[in-house]
């Protein structure tokens, strides 16, 4: 294990209990606007899939296919580059992974073809799949323990939101201006921004928890300094180093919690994912929507998602994290039972519903889930836990997204919307059996102890 010393928690000390520097803030928001890529990108495809399916043909089943292609290539990129941000750095991997995004960005507007637009799709969640681990992992380690809800949970997830607003806002004047050829743009406009945030990147320190978990102390030194720490003499020259591995993450002293965060995660994102990825969809063709009406009330389904995101903030890192999970599922729980009894014969109920839908979930658990996959595991395992988690997220989506389309067809809106209720509801009592979920305020180094 990480040598620890009083000279060490004096440094990390200081981390924890300091409220956010300037430079710290411009760090959290910059490696923020990751996930504003990440909530724009594979939002886009929600209303580019209704110009696909028209211009080709495309049975649900393709549809369901295509749209879960960027989620099962998000999948191999959080394994992979979970695993790699914990050995290699931080910081290389989230400016790497922009380039990565770039290229398969343009890639996907310039296609002919489905099948290689389901390739540049899964390429580009590579990509996403790549940023998520590291992103989080960084906020985790630079972030006051009193400020770590907002900084990893909320700050994200309002970033993630605004991308999947700006997507929908966009789609409007693009399907005004191009016609069936918009999906073009929208995708390939997804790489403007991801220029932007790789070249601001260059300028970020590497994580000072993962340099000292790794024993390179001078860098360590230089990355506090950065922060506003002096670290000159807070920090010994010798560590011992940690590295980690999957072994160790899901051996005796932590496969436990990863599976109970990996299955809130899972049960979240597959209920969840109906009123955010799948709505515009959901309202082209259960309330019969236009194309424009279609994209005007995702757009304010996303204000919506705001709003919830905004409230959490303001209680994340007071209330606790476990009584900010219970108003969030089990009033999604209800409004799903309630919408399965009246939504498929009222448009009206239909459009409210999602509204009501969209504030429970990002009010709590959407935010939660990104908090405890991080913080609930030490430095050396950060990366690797995220990627776990949110892989089996990403899996719960694409089911979802491919499920949603036969299921409309089949089972019909009632029965699928009831049936979604179960994971949220289930979720209140896994977090309520289990006191690890209430993690407010208390150092990384505490919480990532071995149980």
């Amino acid at each position: 294990m990480e040598a620890r010393t009083p000279q060490i928690n004096q440094a990390i000390a200081e981390l924890n209990n300091r409220p956010l520097s300037p430079r710290q803030r411009y760090a959290a928001c910059l490696i923020a606007f990751g996930e504003f890529i990440d909530g724009y990108d594979l939002l886009v495809m929600g209303a580019a899939v209704i110009l696909l399916r028209k211009q080709f043909g495309l049975t649900p089943q393709e549809v369901g296919l295509l749209g879960a292609s960027t989620f099962i290539g998000a999948i191999v990129g959080l394994l992979v580059f979970g695993d790699l941000s914990d050995r290699v750095g931080r910081r290389s991997i989230f400016v790497i992974n922009l380039v990565f995004f770039v290229v398969f960005a343009i890639g996907s507007a310039l296609v002919t073809n489905i099948t290689w637009l389901f390739i540049m799709r899964f390429l580009v969640g590579v990509g996403v799949g790549m940023d998520i681990p590291t992103s989080t992992a960084y906020l985790a380690e630079i972030a006051p323990s009193k400020q770590r809800g907002v900084v990893l949970g909320s700050l994200l997830n309002v970033m993630w939101i605004l991308g999947a607003l700006c997507s929908t806002l966009l789609a409007i004047p693009l399907v005004a201006s191009f016609g069936d050829e918009a999906w073009r743009w929208m995708l390939g406009l997804a790489a403007i921004p991801a220029v932007l945030i790789l070249l601001a990147r260059q300028g970020l320190p590497e994580s000072p928890r993962w340099l000292l978990a790794r024993g390179r102390v001078e860098e360590a030194r230089a990355a506090f300094a950065t922060f506003g720490i002096d670290a000159d003499t807070a920090i010994p020259d010798v560590l011992t180093r940690n590295t980690g591995s999957y072994g160790e993450l899901l051996g005796p002293g932590y496969i436990k919690r990863l599976a109970l965060v990996s299955l809130v995660f899972t049960l979240n994102c597959f209920s969840g994912s109906i009123s955010t990825v799948a709505a515009p969809l959901v309202l082209n063709t259960v309330g019969a929507l236009s194309m424009n009406a279609t994209l005007f009330f995702s757009a304010t389904i996303w204000l919506t998602a705001l709003c919830g995101v905004v409230t959490s903030a303001l209680l994340i890192d007071r209330i606790g994290r476990r009584k900010l999970c219970y108003f969030s599922v089990i009033p999604y729980g209800i409004i799903a039972l309630v919408m399965a009894l009246y939504a498929q014969q009222n448009p009206v109920v239909l459009v409210i519903g999602f509204y009501a839908l969209s504030y429970a979930t990002w009010l709590g658990i959407a935010v939660l889930v990104w908090v405890w996959s991080s913080e609930l595991f030490p430095t050396h395992l950060r990366g690797r836990s995220q990627g776990v988690c949110n892989a089996w997220c990403r899996l719960a989506i694409s089911l979802n997204i491919f499920i949603v389309p036969t299921a409309l067809a089949g089972l019909g809106f009632s029965g699928y919307i009831a049936l979604l209720s179960i994971p949220m509801f289930s979720i209140a009592v896994i977090v309520w059996r289990f006191p690890l979920f209430e993690s407010s305020s208390h150092d990384l180094e505490k919480l990532g102890a071995p149980s």
